[in-house]
């Protein structure tokens, strides 16, 4: 018997509950380039990229999408 529990993904890059930080700074950055051209504020936006380079700074490569 073992001690541990199997998980439902062998590798975490095939968890779909799981999305890269990277991933999500590349295309918010898109989308903030595109909301800027149209004149829009993006503050919000801005305030969210800056928390997700912090916590990859911090080391975080993954979140969590639940």
């Amino acid at each position: 018997m073992s001690m541990y529990i199997d998980t439902a993904y062998p590798d975490i890059t095939q968890d779909a509950r799981l999305v890269c930080i990277l991933k999500l700074i590349k295309d918010l950055r898109k989308k903030i380039e595109g909301i800027e051209w149209n004149g829009q504020d993006v503050t919000a936006l801005r305030q969210q990229l800056s928390s997700l380079k912090t916590r990859h700074d911090n080391g975080a490569t993954y979140e969590p999408l639940f």
